[in-house]
């Protein structure tokens, strides 16, 4: 070109290459192009211009939208012919040197609108989305277009809870559709570009408009003529057998869901070679089955590869094609679709005049009617060691848990949690034990700070492992000064006051100390002993009750008082009952002093202050080894339903102040050795025995009727 020429004479008309910019027409004049564009990956369009502007602002481009493209075919006219179209975000901008004529270089980096969720990284719960709304989400949040998802014939499911830890929108989002098998691709037109999504073969484009409807690319190899395909090499690979894999699941844990796929591609022996993982991410062996089936797949579309070279600008990623042969066509070739495809083309038109440019392509491909299931290269995030998490629920409930002692939580990482356990899942709470029906059970409540480990290290499987205390939730007693505590303790629920159990390890001081907000319940299935070795003090505030089935027996090696009634001495026992109330521990302690509760050794004492009543059901016996004394203020009754015996081995004697009265309904006898007295109901008496000796001042015998006397002799003085 002649160094004279002005720049109005620098246009893109009739150029192979065009760019569109936001700085308006032919102030950008493409040079040289190369396009990376394929299946499950974002392209990557690097672009070097002349700008006839002399200085480009960077916000002038970058981050806006740029189209370019690449002359398939000429036409008649303006704008007449058939062009490929490249629409990107400008993601970066070299400036180099001015060149010739006023002309400065500049490079730029195009990437899809896809690519600014790179920029962007987070940590956040995703609660029963599938991939398809992470998708729709994350375009909507950026301000992008939908995907076509129309190419996707099983919808994956939704995962309960899966977690983005750390990770850019576009790391997540591409691990979430390589789970479910999803592989997705870009087509360009004018102005704009677009994601496309899917999950089986039937999801692949036909034909760009490019093309006008052309399908067919002539293969001719080492040709080096416009639009043949040159060079066409087929790859076979080795495929394993078969995919296994397996996991815990804690609700069927008599069955570990796993499953094994065998391959559609099989290789001599291939069987032997299985591809095995654990923990695969399952629950149940139905998505064991989904699993393995899309590992499969994955590992089969490696199988049948096709790496090419060519001059025709009408091969695009995710779009079929058919090669023909001319000198061979007895050759048939069946259906491909470009899976990776890089373009290059230069034109230096603007320097030589020649509008002949240099364009080349190397691409891969793969039959049509194989899915590209994506492999899982995006890496997982972990979690190595604990994390702090709080104890979530609904609001004025204090504990939530479910019936496997899960609780629900909520992370300071999480900015969007609602910290009500409605954006969250159910976690697992690990106990000192845990069996069936039995086992530790502490639930960890609501506002509680709990330390959380992840199973595997899998941010998506968190587990409780402790709570610890903080500003807030502090521990149960002033620290430093009762480190020598051990507690349990506990609150009341919904209410003040709390269960506890205290030990006490200072030296001089060691206690266990017991604390029951309301009822305290034992049961013993056999035997319970308890050993005391000073005193013990019992303080009861209301009633006691004591049942014994079978016998009862108490050894006391000293005295034993029982008082019954609120006055008199009843007063001072009383007094020092209240004083166990407020320090029971200390009167046990001291509880060895001589007086009115300890009066010797070997005494019992039974104090009733009103009324004292037995019953004994069969019999009773009394059995006193030296006296026994009843002293009654008033009087004594004995009322026996059948007899009353009353028996001395030596004496026995009956007195009464005043009169004493004996009465019998039948007869009364009165026997010492031979002599009797009989007396009957029908008023006889009968005196009988040796001798009757009568010895009174005055005798008087009155015998209403008559008096009979008898004898061998009778004697009157």
């Amino acid at each position: 070109m002649d160094d004279q020429s002005s720049l109005s004479d620098f246009v893109q008309a009739s150029r192979v290459l065009k760019v569109k910019s936001p700085l308006g027409e032919d102030q950008l004049l493409p040079e040289r192009l190369t396009v990376e564009e394929g299946v499950s990956q974002l392209f990557d369009i690097r672009l070097t211009v002349r700008a006839k502007k002399e200085a480009v602002k960077p916000e002038e481009l970058i981050g806006r939208l740029v189209d370019v493209s690449v002359e398939i075919s000429q036409g008649e006219g303006e704008g007449g012919g058939v062009r490929r179209p490249f629409n990107g975000l400008v993601t970066e901008l070299h400036e180099g040197p001015p060149i010739t004529r006023g002309l400065r270089s500049y490079a730029m980096t195009i990437r899809p609108q896809m690519w600014l969720l790179s920029r962007r990284s987070d940590c956040r719960i995703w609660m029963d989305k599938t991939a398809l709304d992470v998708v729709e989400t994350l375009f909507s949040e950026h301000g992008i277009p939908a995907p076509d998802t129309s190419g996707i014939i099983s919808p994956p499911p939704a995962q309960h809870y899966s977690v983005q830890f750390n990770e850019t929108d576009l790391d997540y989002l591409t691990r979430r559709f390589e789970e479910d098998g999803l592989f997705y691709w870009f087509s360009h037109e004018d102005g704009s570009h677009k994601l496309h999504v899917a999950d089986s073969a039937s999801g692949w484009l036909g034909p760009s408009p490019a093309a006008q409807g052309e399908g067919t690319v002539r293969l001719a190899q080492g040709s080096s003529d416009r639009n043949h395909i040159n060079d066409w090499a087929r790859r076979f690979s080795y495929v394993s057998g078969q995919r296994a894999g397996a996991d815990w699941n804690f609700e069927t844990p008599g069955m570990v869901p796993g499953t094994m796929t065998p391959s559609l591609v099989q290789m001599p022996d291939a069987m032997k070679r299985e591809l095995y993982e654990y923990p695969a991410r399952i629950r149940t062996v139905e998505e064991a089955e989904r699993a393995q089936k899309l590992r499969t797949q994955a590992i089969e579309a490696d199988h049948d590869r096709v790496f090419g070279s060519s001059t025709s600008r009408i091969l695009e990623a995710g779009r079929r094609f058919t090669p023909y042969e001319v000198a061979h066509p007895e050759h048939a070739y069946e259906e491909h679709v470009i899976i990776r495809a890089s373009h290059s083309i230069v034109d230096l038109s603007y320097e030589t005049n020649s509008n002949e440019p240099e364009y080349r392509n190397h691409f891969e491909a793969i039959p049509s009617r194989v899915p590209l299931t994506p492999h899982r290269t995006t890496k997982r995030p972990r979690i190595e060691g604990t994390q702090v998490a709080i104890v979530a629920g609904p609001e004025g409930e204090e504990i939530h848990p479910d019936q496997y002692g899960r609780i629900k939580l909520w992370f300071p990482w999480d900015r969007k949690a609602k910290k009500d356990g409605t954006d969250t899942c159910w976690v697992r709470v690990a106990q000192n034990w845990a069996g069936s029906t039995w086992g530790g059970q502490i639930i960890p409540r609501i506002g509680m700070e709990v330390m959380v480990a992840f199973v595997d290290g899998d941010p998506d499987r968190p587990l409780v492992t402790g709570v610890v205390p903080n500003a807030r939730q502090t521990v149960p007693y002033d620290l430093p000064a009762n480190k020598t505590k051990s507690t349990f303790r506990t609150n009341t629920h919904k209410g003040s006051g709390f269960n506890e159990l205290t030990f006490e390890d200072e030296n001089g001081r060691e206690e266990i100390y017991i604390h029951a907000q309301k009822d305290r319940n034992e049961k013993i299935r056999n035997n319970h002993s308890e050993r005391i070795d000073n005193n013990w003090v019992q303080s009861v505030g209301h009633n006691k009750s004591i049942e014994v089935r079978n016998n009862h027996h108490e050894v006391i090696g000293g005295n034993m008082m029982v008082t019954v009634g609120p006055s008199g001495i009843g007063r001072v026992v009383n007094s020092v009952l209240n004083s166990l109330v407020s320090g029971i521990g200390d009167v046990a302690k001291n509880l060895g002093f001589p007086g009115l509760l300890n009066p010797g050794e070997g005494n019992m004492s039974v104090i009733v202050e009103k009324n004292n009543t037995e019953s004994v059901g069969v019999f009773k016996a009394v059995n006193v080894g030296a006296g026994m004394a009843t002293n009654v203020g008033m009087s004594y009754s004995v009322n026996a339903g059948t007899r009353v015996n009353l028996m001395s081995n030596d004496t026995m004697s009956l007195s009464a102040q005043n009169s004493a009265t004996v009465h019998s309904g039948g007869e009364l006898h009165l026997t010492c050795g031979k002599a009797n007295v009989l007396m009957h109901e029908d008023g006889t008496v009968t005196l009988s025995g040796t001798k009757l000796f009568l010895d009174f001042a005055e005798i008087e015998i009155n015998g209403e009727q008559r008096v009979v006397v008898n004898g061998g002799r009778i004697d009157l003085n």
